[in-house]
């Protein structure tokens, strides 16, 4: 057992004051140190949460009000998916909510019971409300409410904007933390245990537990022995990305309620509307396209009018975690404990799970068992998620330098083969559906599985109803849920609220 009363956060950016703000609140006993080095640029690979991220902020007691104005934020329905399986072949894939209605069960049951029973594409896109509503009409629904939070959307938002408002929201609340602006020298590793951080000027700084977060740096975890990576680079094709800021064409473009992930040529490129801004990037292959030759597709995507700056910012990755985060007194917390491509929006979510890790320490100590759960945990919600995204391009039939390479030497996971052949041979509607698909994550639904199980051409061995009673069932929801939430709001507005 290790007893813990002070607590140093090694690294700034979204995950060092999202993990400050957790401490702080959850840990009233605890001192909290947080160390970054001034003038860092902070890697904005993605801008959208998913579902939760609201609930995470409010467990640490950050009015909603307050973060979503500093932080540009929009509403997120869902993500778009154009020409995924081809031109003109798009996928939706929204966050499923009820809204009230007086239909027994819940619209992702019924989406559930649509895909089992074989519905295509087409059919949600004509029959589900919410893409109507958010795609089609470009609205919000209204019974999303600024003050309370909504479990059944997420966010759009500027990364940097929430950790510099996180940043001076804390340490305006609380004398306990120590915010301290000096580059980091190195630390002082014994055994598997860190003594100490030095900072530039020699200043030392000891804690009883340290976090790391200095991204791909990997500081403190690089310097702890025992280290075990995974890669996953077979499963997983983009290694870079080249990025930029994109302005909008009118001061009445509409804001669009989605993050949309276009397939192109060379790979797929992400849209994120906040409030002032798209924020927008080129996810590739470094093996199969050099940084010109990926800002030159970027470039013709958008148009050089559209590009804020004119600067790009280029960064490499790899597809890979730490099964074994937690070493000694430390463990990663974000970019440090690994990197899935920003296809589905993973990077918030994997953060918020390993700051809440924290939680342990409620009791004022650690113990082994402690350690083992966390890397447990940490382990599984990798792997669901990683086989979660390599799900999309799995039997993916695009044309294009990068997606021939992905067909050819695209690897199953055991995990995948057993999904796919599971469902497809033994799936029933009586079996618990955990057999399938991974629920303890809390990142992916199994309707998200099924969905994309469905797109690349995998349909369950026993549907629960006909095809037909489906369809009817959804015109039916179709229709009580238009009228629930239509009409709706702009994001625009929602924003500027």
């Amino acid at each position: 057992m290790t007893n813990v009363s002070s607590i140093c956060i090694v690294g700034g950016g979204t995950a060092g004051w999202m993990t400050a703000a957790y401490a702080l609140y959850n840990l009233p006993n605890v001192t909290v140190t947080l160390v970054e080095s001034p003038n860092i640029p902070t890697v904005g690979v993605g801008e959208a949460t998913i579902l939760g991220f609201d609930h995470y902020l409010k467990d640490c007691g950050i009015p909603m009000e307050l973060w979503t104005k500093a932080s540009d934020a929009t509403i997120k329905c869902g993500t778009y998916f154009p020409n995924w399986k081809g031109d003109n072949a798009n996928i939706w894939q929204p966050f499923y909510f009820p809204v009230g209605t007086s239909n027994d069960g819940h619209m992702g049951d019924i989406v559930n019971l649509a895909l089992d029973a074989g519905a295509t594409q087409t059919d949600m896109e004509t029959y589900m409300s919410w893409y109507n509503t958010c795609i089609k009409n470009n609205v919000v629904p209204e019974n999303t409410t600024i003050k309370g939070g909504n479990a059944h959307v997420g966010y759009h938002l500027d990364a940097i904007k929430l950790a510099n408002f996180l940043s001076e929201y804390l340490n305006k609340k609380y004398t306990k933390l120590i915010h301290i602006k000096k580059h980091i020298s190195k630390p002082v590793i014994n055994k598997c245990q860190v003594e100490k951080v030095i900072l530039e000027d020699g200043q030392e700084l000891v804690a009883d537990f340290f976090v790391d977060c200095t991204g791909f740096k990997k500081l403190l975890s690089n310097a702890i022995p025992g280290a075990d990576w995974v890669d996953r680079s077979h499963m997983l094709f983009t290694n870079a990305a080249v990025a930029s800021q994109i302005d909008y064409e009118t001061d009445d473009e509409p804001q669009v309620p989605y993050v949309t992930a276009q397939a192109t040529d060379l790979g797929w490129i992400w849209k994120t509307p906040v409030r002032d801004r798209i924020g927008s990037g080129l996810c590739y292959n470094s093996d199969l396209t050099t940084k010109q030759e990926a800002e030159d597709h970027f470039v013709q995507h958008w148009g050089e009018h559209r590009l804020r700056t004119g600067k790009f910012n280029h960064i490499p990755f790899e597809p890979k975690y730490n099964r074994k985060n937690w070493r000694g007194n430390c463990f990663s917390v974000g970019l440090a404990s690994g990197f899935i491509e920003p296809l589905e929006s993973t990077g918030l979510a994997l953060l918020i799970i390993g700051a809440t890790g924290l939680r342990c320490l409620q009791k004022g100590h650690f113990t082994q068992e402690d350690v083992d759960g966390y890397n447990n945990d940490i382990e599984t919600v990798y792997e669901d998620s990683m086989n979660f995204v390599a799900l999309h391009y799995f039997n993916n039939p695009r044309q294009g330098k990068f997606w021939k390479h992905v067909y050819e030497n695209f690897k199953e996971t055991p995990k995948l083969e057993e999904l796919a052949t599971g469902y497809a041979r033994t799936y029933t509607p009586t079996l618990d559906e955990s057999q399938f698909f991974p629920r303890n994550t809390e990142i992916f639904a199994e309707t998200n599985w099924k969905l994309w199980l469905h797109a690349t051409g995998i349909n369950p061995a026993t549907p629960r109803i006909e095809k037909d009673n489906a369809i009817d069932i959804i015109k039916a929801m179709h229709e009580v849920e238009l009228q629930e939430s239509m009409p709706g709001i702009s994001n625009r507005a929602w924003s500027n609220r």
